[in-house]
């Protein structure tokens, strides 16, 4: 990623330095039904024209990325509790229901003190991670870090993300999730993963939504890096997205398509597409992973590498026979994931 802007595979863009800024807003207490945001559909600029944030789904079997049949099962074993998920986006929705408080909050933004979303990216990207509703998280008692690290527009300086990616390492992150990229590479952000990984610190990275023909590699940075996982996004009928990016870095798969979360204007939820919802999908699942480990007293994963081990093992090979651009090693088969581990079951690389 060169020194330049940053731009979230989700949203759209704007510049990005560096702003301290500690939130202490706590959410009011969830409702029994969260209200859902009926605006008329609005595209999601820098974006391809068939992603769009549209009013949240009303039917529960229309949060396809969470089926109850295979969540409810996981949930009783594992929730991300103890564990901590950094997301460095556009910021967080603080007064919504679902939203966490963050253990700790920064901007990263010229201009923008605090780490209050302005987009809408970053709070739909928390509610996807650790958002407090088994309905729209894999992870809803992980704690949460934000880091602001693109603005209103959503675009963002690779400087300040790198600066980012260390301090929420510092403040204590398991896996950081970053939904952004660029095309180009830039050593202080690739330094900085590898601080983290140096840590014990799992980072996932959107690939991007400039979907994938076979001819050209079109993954982005940082997800094209060695030291972060790449990940991809699939539709409901569990066929790759068409705007999913692709090419031989992709580690895995993750829903990406009509994925309902937390709305940033208000305490509603709203749908959004992309490989910015399959990523932070992947931090929460890797946050039970990470939770189970802990439980255990199982050795620390040792980087990257045991991570792709892991999914390799553990995963439902889709697309081509093997790793492939598209789906990478598969889609991981969280239940089994979960259940082995809980039971002392899986072979621990």
């Amino acid at each position: 990623m060169s020194n330049g802007p940053a731009k979230k595979f989700g949203t759209h863009p704007r510049g990005v330095a560096a702003t301290n800024c500690n939130t202490t807003t706590t959410p009011e207490p969830p409702p029994a039904e969260p209200e859902v945001d009926d605006d008329d559909e609005t595209e999601v600029c820098g974006l391809p024209p068939d992603l769009q944030i549209l009013g949240a789904a009303r039917k529960r079997s229309q949060y396809w990325h969470l089926p109850t049949n295979v969540w409810d099962k996981i949930g009783k074993e594992a929730t991300g509790k103890g564990v901590v998920i950094a997301n460095l986006d556009t910021g967080y929705n603080p007064k919504h229901p679902f939203s966490p408080k963050p253990i700790a909050a920064r901007s990263f933004v010229p201009g923008e003190r605090d780490a209050v979303d302005l987009n809408g990216h970053g709070s739909h990207t928390v509610g996807t991670c650790c958002g407090r509703s088994p309905t729209i998280s894999p992870a809803p008692e992980a704690d949460l870090i934000v880091a602001k690290v693109l603005g209103a527009r959503g675009q963002g300086d690779s400087n300040a993300i790198a600066r980012a990616i260390r301090w929420a390492t510092d403040e204590g992150a398991n896996v950081v999730s970053m939904s952004l990229g660029g095309p180009s590479p830039y050593g202080p952000t690739q330094e900085a993963i590898q601080y983290a990984n140096s840590k014990g610190v799992l980072v996932v990275a959107a690939a991007g939504n400039d979907g994938f023909t076979g001819r050209q590699n079109t993954i982005g940075y940082p997800a094209k890096y060695e030291s972060s996982l790449c990940i991809g996004a699939y539709q409901k009928d569990g066929r790759i997205a068409s705007f999913s990016s692709g090419g031989r870095e992709i580690d895995m798969a993750a829903p990406g398509q009509d994925i309902v979360s937390c709305d940033y204007k208000s305490k509603g939820l709203v749908r959004m597409s992309g490989t910015s919802m399959a990523t932070p999908f992947a931090a929460g699942l890797f946050a039970l992973v990470f939770e189970l480990i802990q439980r255990e007293g199982a050795a620390w994963p040792t980087g990257p590498g045991w991570w792709r081990e892991f999914i390799a093992a553990h995963s439902e090979d889709r697309g081509a026979p093997g790793k492939d651009a598209q789906f990478g090693y598969g889609v991981p088969r969280s239940l089994d994931i979960v259940r082995q581990l809980s039971h002392h079951e899986i072979k621990w690389i």
